[in-house]
């Protein structure tokens, strides 16, 4: 049976959380598979003995040490040894474990990933990306997000090719598109280093390991022109922290607008209601918690990170996303590409 490591100390919202999305995952699954939560037990078991386990295929593993959000990465990695994110891989590593689910430290479960899993041959540096809403059916990656702020041209094209295989077959995406984010759709615009990485990215596509249809801008990405956007990561965080930000920035513009309506008589309270309800559901698309969260492409090891805000629902889907990767043999085919 499929086991997945669990980090109980993971997120804002930890343990509490963790503890509710494994339970619940388990019960909705009909439990397929097994989950080994991992943390503090002076915290986590007085929560798991708030419920009925009998039925629950959940086990419960010690972990004296927790990285917080507020540790350096490196420094936590060496230093927390038996912390629920470190002890977690080393099961996974060991083979005691199939996935690891933390909605943790990101930088932290990185580095430890690194350190511990190691990377899958061939791979130069691991990455992760993030969902983005499009117009019309489907879904768009931006890759990389912020695991690789310094990128050389051939680490963009790696990208492209583990997140079009990751696309192919976890995602279902019959013919994944790459787009390489510029200031321009032109071939000879942008840095130097954007250039090379447009070479580079069409050798990718003329030996059939991507579907490279050249620049996208900025307007590009919403618009759904290809499935997989390339940037460094600096650019891509950028992206990504600003997209989080558009849903709360249109709903404190909506919410004293409606207000003001309904008090000038112009709209009344019901049709306020409704009209709330129907903006609310435009942000449906932005609800990064169906995913849950994303692996980190390329460490040799089923590694999936979460948002620090995570609740229990992102926590289920999470664990969802780990039993998926493995089924998907996702990591072996990165393996076969790139070796």
């Amino acid at each position: 049976m499929l086991t997945i490591v669990v980090d109980a100390m993971g997120g804002d919202n930890a343990p509490g959380c963790v503890v509710e999305g494994a339970i619940e995952a388990l019960r909705e699954s009909g439990n397929r598979f097994e989950i080994l939560l991992i943390g503090q037990e002076q915290k986590v078991l007085p929560l798991l003995e708030q419920h009925d386990l009998s039925n629950v295929n959940i086990r419960f593993m010690h972990a004296p040490e927790a990285v917080t959000m507020e540790d350096i990465p490196a420094t936590a990695v060496k230093t927390k040894q038996e912390s629920s994110l470190v002890k977690g891989l080393q099961l996974c590593k060991t083979k005691q474990a199939h996935a690891f689910v933390s909605a943790g430290n990101t930088g932290a479960q990185m580095a430890a990933s690194l350190f511990v899993l190691g990377r899958i041959p061939g791979v130069l540096r691991p990455t992760i990306y993030a969902y983005f809403p499009r117009i019309g059916e489907g879904l768009t990656n931006i890759v990389d997000v912020g695991a690789n702020v310094d990128c050389k041209p051939e680490h963009l094209v790696q990208f492209a090719e583990m997140l079009t295989i990751y696309q192919r077959y976890a995602a279902r995406i019959e013919n994944p598109t790459v787009g390489l984010l510029n200031i321009g759709e032109e071939e000879g615009k942008g840095p130097e280093y954007l250039k090379q990485a447009y070479k580079l990215l069409q050798e990718a596509h003329r030996e059939d390991k991507i579907n490279f249809v050249g620049n996208i801008e900025g307007h590009d990405i919403l618009g759904g022109k290809t499935t997989i956007v390339v940037c460094d990561g600096l650019v891509g965080n950028t992206i990504l922290k600003f997209g989080e930000s558009i849903p709360h920035f249109l709903s404190a513009l909506l919410k004293p607008a409606m207000e003001a309506l309904v008090q000038s008589g112009q709209l009344d309270q019901n049709a306020a209601a409704m009209a709330g309800k129907a903006f609310k559901g435009m942000f449906e698309p932005f609800d990064v918690e169906k995913w849950g969260g994303v692996p980190f492409l390329g460490v040799d090891g089923i590694s999936i990170v979460g948002h620090g805000r995570s609740s229990s629902r992102a926590i289920k889907n999470m664990i969802y996303m780990a039993e998926h990767m493995v089924e998907e043999r996702v990591n072996e085919r990165i393996a076969e590409v790139l070796s």
